[in-house]
């Protein structure tokens, strides 16, 4: 007669080893998972910071920047207004406005940028003029200035995460100029 080994079952301590196995396999994945949740909101902070920049600078572009008058101004919406029409400035503080739990404030500095154009005019009266000196018969650069017509727009859009004392931030820029007058 044949003898048959019927011991092919697994034994308590067989399973309770492949349960510690498999736990110390799960300690390395449950520690990373809490890392990049923890990046995911970071993340998603800077996400909320960026898109409120684009919105608020996109708006501030489609205002008309001599229509602010000269002075400081405050009130509930806007911190602050500075506008300084010599330096051809303007500085505005948004907020603070709480999103998700987080407070962010905006700043908007405009400044006027002076442009100078190089218009090649013709003299046709140069030759009668200077009649030996050839290279000074004809055209000529003019220098024009222009003030009020270039803008450049900066927005800087600032948070804390929470846990840290340092500011973070995000600072977009623009120009928009005036072609009609």
């Amino acid at each position: 007669m044949k003898n048959i080994n019927r011991s092919t079952g697994m034994t308590l301590t067989e399973v309770m080893l492949a349960m510690a196995l498999l736990a110390s396999a799960f300690i390395p994945i449950i520690g990373v998972m809490g890392t990049s949740i923890k990046a995911t909101d970071k993340d998603d902070r800077t996400i909320k910071a960026v898109n409120l920049c684009q919105e608020k600078l996109n708006r501030a572009l489609q205002f008309p920047f001599t229509s602010i008058s000269v002075g400081t101004h405050g009130g509930t919406t806007a911190k602050t207004l500075n506008s300084n029409a010599a330096a051809g400035s303007i500085n505005l503080v948004l907020g603070p406005e709480t999103i998700d739990g987080v407070q962010f404030t905006s700043q908007l500095d405009v400044s006027d940028v002076p442009v100078t154009f190089q218009v090649p005019t013709y003299d046709p009266f140069a030759k009668g003029e200077q009649p030996n000196t050839p290279a000074n018969w004809g055209w000529s650069n003019q220098n024009i200035n222009f003030t009020n017509v270039y803008h450049k727009y900066v927005l800087t859009v600032t948070w804390q995460d929470k846990g840290s004392k340092t500011n973070k931030f995000y600072t977009l820029a623009s120009h928009k100029a005036k072609i009609r007058r």
